[in-house]
């Protein structure tokens, strides 16, 4: 009996064996056969934008070079340069004042039949004027003078006139100014020929036959040799001995006497 049993038994271990096989092979063939494909996402590559720091180096010797390359500005050049004045340099010189240039005196009187005081002028004409300077800018008082015509003074009002010529000035008798300038201040020396100038003559005036010094502020313009300004100066009627106008219908209310000369010169030299 147990002989037979065990074969028996064999027989069944070996069909249990096959049948293990068998489904384990189609659990592996329903594996294979129940394989899903999951499609493979595809990435989007956004481009990231880095900022790589760059480090420059800057080469101290090129600096340099090109630092001596830029001219350097000081102060002084950067400032408008001004030109120099143009001067007449050598030898005596001379100014020579036209004939035709204007003498004036100025007052301040009140009028009977005027409401209110205002300035008087009377004019008349230089007869001769000159100024003559040596090499070193001195002037030379020997030969400059000034002459002004004092017989023809002329206002608005003959009575006034007349009254001058004969009581105040008395010009028939005295009948020119006469200026001797013997110092001049503040002149650029040598004698400019271009630009605006303001200087002080200084010198003798006689005038009613009495001398005394008088002090003049001269403005002037030089273009080349030519010359205009005007010269002013003021004294009491005193300082001459000169009458004060006394009429019934002028009233003087200055002691001050204003003198002026506009002028017109030439340069020589």
């Amino acid at each position: 009996m147990k002989i037979k049993f065990f074969p028996v038994l064999l027989l069944f271990m070996i069909i249990l064996s096959c049948s293990n096989n068998e489904s384990s092979q189609i659990d592996n063939t329903q594996k294979e056969t129940t394989k899903i494909e999951i499609p493979t996402p595809t990435a989007t590559l956004t481009p990231v934008e880095t900022k790589i720091p760059i480090e420059t180096k800057v080469n101290e010797n090129s600096v340099q070079e090109v630092a001596t390359l830029t001219p350097k500005v000081s102060n002084e050049e950067s400032q408008i340069k001004e030109e120099p004045v143009k001067t007449i340099v050598e030898g005596n010189l001379s100014v020579d004042i036209d004939p035709n240039s204007i003498a004036r005196y100025i007052v301040y009187e009140q009028l009977v039949r005027w409401a209110s005081p205002r300035d008087v002028v009377g004019e008349t004409k230089v007869t001769e004027g000159k100024l003559v300077f040596g090499k070193d800018g001195e002037i030379i008082p020997e030969e400059s003078i000034i002459i002004v015509d004092l017989k023809n003074l002329k206002s608005d009002s003959d009575k006034r006139d007349d009254y001058i010529k004969r009581n105040a000035l008395e010009s028939n008798k005295y009948p020119e100014g006469i200026f001797i300038p013997e110092t001049i201040q503040g002149l650029q020396w040598p004698f400019p020929t271009e630009g605006d100038h303001t200087f002080t003559m200084l010198g003798d005036m006689t005038v009613h036959g009495i001398t005394k010094p008088v002090e003049w502020t001269v403005e002037a313009n030089v273009v080349n040799k030519e010359v205009k300004g005007k010269a002013s100066t003021k004294f009491d009627f005193s300082y001459f001995d000169i009458n004060k106008p006394d009429l019934r219908f002028i009233l003087i209310l200055d002691d001050e006497l204003r003198i002026e000369l506009d002028f017109t010169a030439t340069v020589n030299s």
